[in-house]
């Protein structure tokens, strides 16, 4: 009985065989992120004509050479369309100032100038969201009724989705603003 135990502990049974596994794991693991890496350099060297994607967008591609008007285009505003979704969002307020930012206070992540906006137009609308696409406008019609808010900057990043922060131009109001829970409708 004592001679079947070995036969017993080997394979998975055997904590040594358990790390000589781990070890061929880990370098099945390196020899594949090796193949990737020169896969993705292989097809980043080659010409741009042999990608066959090319001949299917040539087509959109002229269509967009071709068109020299000069007029302004009207994108569709939030106040002409219906929501696409209505959600809860937890919201604060933020302004600008260093401590709140970085070292550029009144630069948005997209480059925009709140500063800049809230001198000439006297009113601020746009509000940072990490789950939100740049540009997104939406409306609090709880706290603003029909205003338009804009996406235009982020959030630290440890904030998810359903958390907003409304740009204000005093710490003050930011402070009064506190923390709501309100209906947010995306457009």
């Amino acid at each position: 009985m004592r001679n079947s135990i070995p036969e017993l502990t080997s394979g998975f049974f055997n904590p040594s065989m358990n790390i000589f596994k781990s070890t061929i794991y880990h370098k099945t693991l390196k020899m594949s992120i090796s193949v990737v890496v020169a896969i993705s350099v292989f097809a980043s060297a080659m010409p741009v004509q042999s990608v066959k994607a090319q001949s299917i967008l040539t087509p959109f591609i002229d269509i967009f050479k071709s068109d020299t008007s000069t007029e302004a285009v009207d994108f569709p505003v939030a106040e002409d369309k219906k929501p696409v979704k209505t959600i809860k969002v937890v919201a604060t307020a933020y302004n600008s100032d260093v401590a709140q930012t970085d070292s550029t206070p009144c630069i948005t992540a997209n480059g925009h100038n709140l500063c800049k906006q809230y001198e000439e137009q006297g009113f601020g609308n746009t509000i940072a969201a990490n789950f939100l696409p740049m540009g997104t406008q939406v409306k609090f019609p709880e706290i603003y009724g029909d205003k338009i808010f804009i996406v235009r900057d982020r959030m630290n990043a440890r904030y998810g989705y359903g958390r907003v922060d409304v740009w204000l131009p005093e710490h003050s109001e930011a402070k009064k603003f506190g923390v709501k829970r309100i209906e947010m409708e995306i457009f």
